[in-house]
This record gives C-alpha cells, sequence and structure tokens, in this order.
C-alpha cells in the first residue's frame, strides 16, 4: 500500500510539474523574448517574485516525491529497481540545475546585473537551459508511468 501510494503521488506531483513546466517554456520564453529589454526587465521586477513563489514549492514537491519514491523502490525491491534509480537520478539533475544555472541567471534578472544588449543571450541560454531541464523531468515522469503500470 505504501509504495502504490508513493508511486501515485510522485506521477501525480511529476505530471504537475511537467505541465507548468512546458507552459512556462511555450508560452512564458518566447514572450519574454519579444520584450524589450526595459520592458523585460520591468515585467521581471513585477512579476518574478510570484513566478518564483509559483514554481519553488512545486520544484521541492516534484523533487522529495519521487526522491522518497525511488528511495523506497530500491530499499523495499517490490517493484523494478532500474526504472526507479532512473527516476531518482533524472529527479536529482533536473533540481541540480537550478544551482548549476538558474539561480545565478534569474539573480541578475532580478538585479538587472546584465545588459540590455546582453538579454537576449541571455534569455536563449535560460530556455535551452529550460528545455533540458524539461527532458530530464520527461525521463522521471515517464519512468514513473512505467511504475504505475507495474502496480
Amino acid at each position: 500500500m505504501i509504495i502504490e501510494s508513493l508511486i501515485f503521488s510522485s506521477n501525480v506531483i511529476l505530471g504537475i510539474f511537467l505541465g507548468a513546466q512546458i507552459a512556462e517554456g511555450v508560452l512564458f520564453v518566447p514572450y519574454w523574448k519579444s520584450l524589450s529589454a526595459d520592458n523585460f526587465f520591468e515585467l521581471h521586477r513585477t512579476y518574478g517574485k510570484k513566478i518564483y513563489q509559483f514554481f519553488a514549492p512545486l520544484t521541492v514537491l516534484a523533487t522529495i516525491i519521487p526522491l522518497i519514491t525511488a528511495l523506497y523502490c530500491i530499499i523495499s525491491q517490490e517493484t523494478t529497481i532500474l526504472l526507479a534509480l532512473i527516476m531518482g537520478l533524472s529527479t536529482l539533475i533536473f533540481f541540480s540545475t537550478y544551482f548549476l544555472f538558474f539561480k545565478k541567471s534569474n539573480q541578475s534578472f532580478k538585479d538587472r546585473s546584465i545588459s540590455n544588449a546582453e538579454l537576449p543571450k541571455e534569455l536563449s541560454k535560460w530556455g535551452n537551459w529550460h528545455w533540458g531541464r524539461i527532458c530530464f523531468e520527461c525521463i522521471a515522469f515517464v519512468c514513473a508511468l512505467l511504475l504505475l503500470s507495474e502496480m
């Protein structure tokens, strides 16, 4: 019963998180790129904190729940260990992107520490990292779905 609940919870949170991340990549990033630098920085000043307040708890939950699930699956050996391991590693990788790139980049938007001329390049880089992150989220989600199908 515990493993089923964990796998189901992992599927729910990873599905919600992945959907939100894809929406951000498809809707927000192209819009941000279409803005002038001054308009982007003003928009970020106004909404950056709200975007963070939305994504931060979602990111934490989408990391903690699948990691607990993966660990439980590996320890209990009640399901495919390889799928649980891949789900856990993919989760760690997508979470680590925050510290490897997004934290500094988002802070540069907040502080406006990059020039208007540098902004388009930074937004393109941000978008590339974002889609890379989504790839690992997809891997984690597919593994969770496969674990769910084994129940």
